[in-house]
C-alpha cells in the first residue's frame, strides 16, 4: 500500500471537556485527478457507458474511483468503503452524496457496463487523446503479452475471454488465466492499447490482429513493430511485410539459421567489432556491457529478411556461469549415483536402465554435450563361510563372484571450449530498415526491457493478482482499468522525467531515508504525496483548523510537472 490513510476523527479529552480531531486526507489524489482529468477519462467512458440505473454516480465516475484505488491501495473490491472513507470527496473529483455511494455493488456495475459491447471504441479514443496532448512519438510500438493468473475454477466462463489454463508465465500451470497484451511506445514506455485474451492463446498467433488495430489506430504501417521471438515466424513476417511494414524481433533458437551460426562458431573462433558500450547498471565499479558483431556481411533468414548477429559481454560471462552451475549440479548427481551403483541392491539392474537415468541427468541439467561417461561392468568377490556359528581362522571359505556397476565421468573441455565461443549470442530479425546501422537495430530492440518494468509494475505495486472477483467478464473489464491506470502512471512518470532532464535535475530523493533515484517512477512520486492532508479541531464551539502545508520536496514535484499548488487546497 503507498498510502497509509489515518482515522478520519479522532475523539480526545481536553480540560476543557471532550474534543474531536479531524482530519481531511487527500494524499496523491489531485494530482492523479490531474491526469485523468488531462487524458479525458471520465468523458471518454461516459460517452460510451452511460450513467447506469442509479443517476447519483454514472459508471465513468465509478471506474475513475477505481482507478484512483488501484494507484494508490489497490485491494479488493470489498474493501472500497473503507479505503475511500477518509479521503476528501473533492479529491477524488466526487462530491459527498457521490462519494456515499461507492461500494463493491456500485463498481462491479460499472465493470459490467465496461465489459460490454459499447465499451470497444474507448481504447482508440484514449490512445489518440494521449498521442495529440501529450506529443508522443509513435514511430516505433513495442507489444508483449503477460499472464494473469486467477484462484478459482470459474466454470461459468465460457465466453471470449475465457479464463483457462495455457502456458503461465508465472510458472503457476495449476492455475487459470487470461493473456493480457500490451503495446507501449518508446517515448516513455507510454501504453497504448490492450487486448485482453483467453488464457489457452499463445503470442504466435496475436500478432495479425495487433498489427490491424496497430495500423488503424495510427493510420499507417510505416511503424517499426517490435516484439519477442513468437514474431519470428514465417506467417507473421510475411503478414508485416505484406503492409510494407517495418519490425524488429529475436530469432528464436529452433530456427535453422540460428543451429547453423551456432555450429560454426564452435567449429572455428570468429572476429567481433564492438558496436555499443553500455555502462554497469548493477554495480558502478563493474566492467561494461559490450555490445559486438561479426566481422563481415550480414545474414539473411530463408525468407529473405536481414539478420543481425550481436554479442554481449555481460551475457557472456552469465552464460559461462549458468553453465558452470549447470555442470556441477550434474556432477553432484552423477557422484551420487556413482556411490549408490557400489551398493548390493543395484548389482542386478540392467545396463539399459542405467544408461537412460544418466542421460536424464544430463538433459535435466543440459549437459550432455560437455560430460563424458563411462558405465563398465565390475566383478566383485564377496567371501562365504560354509560353517554356521562363531567364525575361526580354520573355516572353510568360498567366494561368490557378483557383477556390478561402475560410474565415471569427467569433463569434455575440447567442447567446453568450443560452447563458450557461442557465450552471448543472439541474432536480430528485422524488415525495411535497411538503412539503419546495427546498432542502430540493437538499439531499438534494447527498449524491450521497458515494457517487461511494465508488467512487473502490474504485478507488484499494482497488485493485480490474486483477483478477488468471481464473475468472469468483470475480471476481464478489471484488467481494463488497470490499463488506464499504468497509462496514468506512464504519463505521469514521462512528464517529470522530461522535466528532469529539460531543468537538469539528475536526480530526486524519492525512496525511503531521503534516498535518491535518477529514474523516478509513479509509485513513487505518488508516494511523496501520501501524508497530504489538513485537520481541524472542534471542542465544543469552538474551531480551530491546521492548513495543508506542503513540503519542500512536494513543492518541487509540483513545479517540475508545471502543476500549480493550488490543486491542493
Amino acid at each position: 500500500m503507498y498510502c497509509s490513510q489515518p482515522p478520519r476523527q479522532t475523539r480526545c479529552t481536553t480540560p476543557s471537556g471532550l474534543a474531536s480531531i479531524t482530519t481531511h486526507f487527500l494524499g496523491p489524489h489531485p494530482l492523479i485527478q490531474h491526469y485523468v482529468t488531462r487524458l479525458n477519462v471520465e468523458s471518454t467512458l461516459q460517452g460510451h457507458l452511460g450513467m447506469g440505473r442509479q443517476g447519483i454516480l454514472n459508471h465513468a465516475k465509478a471506474i475513475c474511483v477505481l482507478i484512483h484505488n488501484i494507484l494508490t491501495s489497490p485491494g479488493p473490491l470489498y474493501r472500497l468503503s473503507n479505503w475511500i472513507d477518509p479521503i476528501e470527496a473533492e479529491a477524488l473529483g466526487l462530491t459527498e452524496e457521490q462519494k456515499a455511494a461507492i461500494n463493491d455493488d456500485r463498481i462491479a456495475r460499472a465493470l459490467d457496463a465496461l465489459a460490454s459491447e459499447r465499451a470497444r471504441g474507448i481504447w482508440f479514443r484514449l490512445a489518440l487523446r494521449a498521442i495529440k496532448h501529450w506529443e508522443l512519438a509513435v514511430q516505433r510500438v513495442h507489444f508483449d503479452t503477460t499472464t494473469i493468473t486467477f484462484f478459482g475454477e470459474y466454470e461459468s466462463s465460457v465466453g471470449e475471454p475465457r479464463i483457462m489454463r495455457g502456458y503461465n508465465k508465472d510458472h503457476r500451470p495449476d492455475l487459470k488465466q487470461l493473456v493480457f497484451g500490451l503495446n507501449i511506445t518508446n517515448d516513455g514506455a507510454v501504453p497504448l492499447l490492450h487486448k485482453v485474451w483467453s488464457g489457452n492463446r499463445t503470442d504466435d498467433n496475436l500478432h495479425k490482429s495487433n498489427f490491424d488495430r496497430l495500423r488503424q489506430l495510427l493510420g499507417r504501417t510505416d511503424f517499426i513493430y517490435v516484439a519477442d521471438s513468437k514474431l519470428a515466424t514465417t506467417t507473421n513476417m510475411g503478414y508485416v511485410a505484406k503492409y510494407n511494414g517495418k519490425f524488429v524481433t529475436v530469432l528464436p533458437r529452433s530456427r535453422k539459421e540460428d543451429k547453423e551460426f551456432r555450429h560454426r562458431l564452435r567449429q572455428e573462433p570468429m572476429r567481433w567489432k564492438a558496436r555499443l558500450k553500455v555502462p554497469n547498471k548493477r554495480r558502478d565499479e563493474g566492467p561494461p556491457d559490450i555490445f559486438s558483431t561479426p566481422v563481415g556481411g550480414e545474414m539473411r533468414t530463408q525468407e529473405g529478411y536481414r539478420l543481425t548477429w550481436y554479442r554481449s559481454s555481460q551475457k557472456a560471462r552469465q552464460d559461462g556461469e549458468d553453465r558452470k552451475r549447470a555442470l556441477q549440479k550434474a556432477e553432484v548427481d552423477l557422484d551420487g549415483l556413482a556411490r549408490s551403483l557400489e551398493q548390493s541392491r543395484h548389482w542386478g539392474t540392467p545396463r539399459a536402465k542405467l544408461t537412460k537415468q544418466i542421460r536424464g541427468i544430463l538433459s535435466r541439467h543440459g549437459c550432455e554435450s560437455f560430460l563424458k561417461t563411462c558405465l563398465k561392468r565390475t566383478t566383485i568377490h564377496i567371501p562365504r563361510r560354509l560353517r554356521r556359528g562363531r567364525p575361526a581362522a580354520s573355516d572353510s571359505v568360498r567366494l561368490e563372484v557378483r557383477y556390478g556397476w561402475s560410474l565415471g565421468f569427467e569433463r569434455d573441455e575440447e567442447a567446453l571450449k568450443a560452447e563458450a565461443r557461442t557465450d552471448g549470442v543472439f541474432p536480430l530479425v528485422s524488415h525495411n530498415l535497411e538503412k539503419h546501422s546495427r546498432k542502430s537495430i540493437l538499439d531499438i530492440y534494447k527498449y524491450q526491457p521497458y515494457l517487461e518494468k511494465r508488467f512487473s509494475q502490474i504485478k507488484s505495486d499494482l497488485s493485480i493478482a490474486p483477483v478477488f472477483i468471481k464473475t468472469p467478464k468483470r475480471a476481464a473489464a478489471l484488467l481494463d482499468v488497470y490499463f488506464i491506470a499504468i497509462a496514468v502512471g506512464s504519463l505521469l512518470e514521462r512528464d517529470l522525467r522530461m522535466a528532469m532532464r529539460k531543468i537538469g535535475v539528475r536526480e530526486l530523493p524519492l525512496f525511503p531515508e531521503g534516498r535518491t533515484t535518477e529514474t523516478p517512477t509513479a509509485p513513487r512520486i505518488l508516494e511523496a504525496f501520501a501524508p497530504v492532508a489538513w485537520q481541524d479541531f472542534r471542542r465544543g464551539d469552538e474551531l480551530i483548523c491546521f492548513p495543508l502545508r506542503l513540503n519542500s520536496l512536494q513543492k518541487k514535484l509540483l513545479g517540475l510537472l508545471d502543476i500549480a499548488t493550488s490543486i491542493y487546497r
